[in-house]
């Protein structure tokens, strides 16, 4: 398992990264590149490798750090396996007090909404997502998390979230998004004209960044 970090900067507000499946914590990394440069300016970055690896999807390759992954799976009948154990899996991985913000592309996505809706990281202010589906099973899990917690009903559901999905994304709904974004409270949907992607151009990056100074400015 490997856990990347952009910027030394112990001062800047942390956040917590979580890539899509088919992917790692350096793949979703090399990805998003335009936007993890100026990102990292202002946030230092994070990078958490979930914890299945696909193995029919590797290459001949000996760098781990390049497997592709998933923070759970999918069985034959349509229903997500493995979902309590994702956020066991991220929760005993990270030092969930030092967290300030979750971000998260496809599953990893639907993961930070989860885990901010869970309570298990106390000090998120800040959740973004982009081409993440609304999963049921992540939001049972999150409650169950949520129930053991003096006020359930209210942990997380506050914290600004950002959904960013795209018109032409083949994999993820529009309406998807949009019912993770309103199950999840507090969200903004932007609908942007690309498609299954951590949007890296500049207005799209801008546009995350006026979110996280907003919210981190409450």
């Amino acid at each position: 398992m490997a856990k990347q970090s952009d910027g030394d900067n112990n001062a800047k507000p942390r956040i917590l990264c979580l890539h899509g499946k088919f992917q790692s914590g350096s793949i979703f990394s090399n990805k998003i590149a335009g936007a993890r440069r100026k990102l990292s300016r202002g946030y230092d970055l994070h990078f958490l490798d979930g914890p299945i690896v696909l193995e029919d999807e590797c290459a001949n390759d000996d760098d781990m750090s390049l497997a592709p992954r998933s923070w759970w799976l999918r069985s034959d009948d349509g229903k997500h396996t493995l979902v309590d154990e994702a956020l066991d899996y991220v929760i005993q991985h990270t030092d969930t007090d030092s967290y300030d913000a979750i971000l998260g592309f496809s599953q990893g996505g639907t993961l930070a909404t989860a885990l901010s809706l869970s309570g298990a990281f106390p000090n998120i202010r800040a959740v973004i997502t982009a081409g993440a589906p609304y999963i049921p099973e992540a939001f049972e899990v999150a409650a169950s998390y949520s129930s053991n917690l003096d006020n359930p009903n209210k942990v997380g559901y506050d914290t600004p979230k950002l959904h960013l999905v795209g018109e032409t994304d083949a994999l993820v709904a529009v309406e998807s998004t949009r019912q993770l974004c309103e199950h999840g409270g507090n969200g903004s949907l932007i609908v942007h004209d690309q498609g299954h992607l951590f949007p890296t151009r500049s207005a799209r990056v801008q546009e995350i960044l006026d979110f996280l100074t907003d919210a981190f400015s409450r």
